[in-house]
């Protein structure tokens, strides 16, 4: 069998979560001896693959095109959505703006129009994005998204929940599996790792700096316990700073400046954030949207401590993890002190064997198996 990893087309310029689920299962069913090529262009031959896997949904116009020709060539098709609840990112529009958003705010009350608004912007910088994007603006992003999900012979979901929330988003259904993400190999070697600052037991956020990541309000919880405590703890942001949203880095560029407790990376190497995790307390996914923070799962195998705002993360993460409101300062301090002061986690043998790309890889083979068998 021969399979397709098809995504958006900007996937590894606009580098995000998709792209590290998708490089990861590809390296690990390459190990198994499947035959599977990634493509984020528009025009892909399909002819020579069984089975087409699509990764990203919601605000992705490019899905339906992809989904709509493997149906017309009788392709089986599977879709890994990567759902965000639409009430969330609704929330934090209505709540949290910035730039562009503000305007999309005011034109728009429904999330569907507001994203496609978002895309008619994006396709104007991005010509791969013009022909999803009319198609959105004629059909609506909404029934688009539900047809993909009607043509999927599987939609892969990472939670129950994300399963749920589709369902309840598109009022249809479908058949489904859960698959969650997992974590490298190497995030469980720490004997030999070495302390990459001259501080350790510090709060550590990993993640792009912008809006949505919630890093301002994380700065203002980190700086009320430090003065509520009366200790210099230490808050490290690794991640690049958006190039959409100017205003919010600005800002974000403001604290850090007058700020000498925080320290920030725009890139350290994959191999490196072992480490990173390892000499971290806490590690801070405050997002107002999220799936289910591949990160805090990372900072676990290590031994670091987790705060998440996502109740599909507490659907993995459960008791390991304590959990925030992204909107209120005083919860995300709340959860990050609990942490602080919490003894280090210690994963039973099963979490760790669950959590591993080797076997959501394993799990996803034997679904196009099936597929192919049916």
């Amino acid at each position: 069998m021969k399979i397709l990893l098809w995504t958006r087309s900007d996937c590894f310029k606009a580098k995000g979560g998709d792209m590290v689920q998708i490089e990861n299962t590809f390296v690990e069913l390459k190990k198994l001896g499947i035959d599977v090529v990634i493509s984020d262009k528009n025009n892909v031959n399909l002819d020579e693959f069984d089975i087409v896997h699509l990764f990203q949904l919601d605000w992705t116009p490019e899905t339906y095109l992809h989904a709509k020709r493997a149906k017309a060539m009788g392709k089986k098709i599977i879709i890994s959505p990567i759902h965000h609840s639409v009430d969330e990112v609704k929330k934090f529009d209505n709540e949290y703006v910035f730039g562009l958003r503000r305007i999309s705010k005011l034109l728009f009350v429904d999330q569907f129009q507001r994203d496609t608004f978002k895309n008619i912007y994006r396709s104007i910088l991005d010509r791969n994005k013009a022909l999803p994007t009319l198609y959105s603006v004629l059909i609506g992003l909404k029934e688009m998204n539900k047809r993909v999900l009607a043509w999927a012979d599987v939609v892969l979901v990472q939670t129950k929940l994300e399963a749920q929330e589709l369902k309840n988003t598109y009022n249809i259904d479908f058949k489904w599996e859960v698959i969650p993400n997992g974590v490298t190999s190497f995030y469980t070697e720490k004997s030999k790792l070495k302390n990459l600052f001259d501080f350790e037991d510090y709060i550590i956020c990993v993640g792009r700096i912008e809006p949505r990541k919630n890093n301002l309000n994380i700065i203002a919880a980190v700086k009320q316990i430090r003065k509520e405590l009366n200790k210099d703890i230490k808050l490290v942001f690794v991640g690049k700073k958006s190039n959409k949203h100017r205003e919010y880095t600005a800002l974000f560029d403001i604290e850090v400046a007058k700020n000498d407790w925080i320290h920030f990376k725009d890139y350290l190497s994959y191999s490196s954030m072992p480490a990173v995790y390892k000499f971290a307390k806490v590690c801070v996914s405050a997002s107002w949207f999220e799936t289910t923070g591949l990160t805090l799962l990372e900072a676990l195998f290590m031994g670091t401590n987790a705060v998440s705002s996502s109740p599909r993360a507490e659907e993995i993460l459960g008791e390991f993890s304590s959990y925030c409101k992204p909107e209120s300062v005083e919860s995300i301090a709340s959860a990050i002190k609990t942490e602080y002061f919490r003894t280090r986690p210690k994963l039973p043998s099963s979490f760790k064997e669950e959590y591993t790309w080797e076997n959501t890889a394993k799990k996803t083979s034997l679904i196009y198996k099936a597929l192919l068998n049916d």
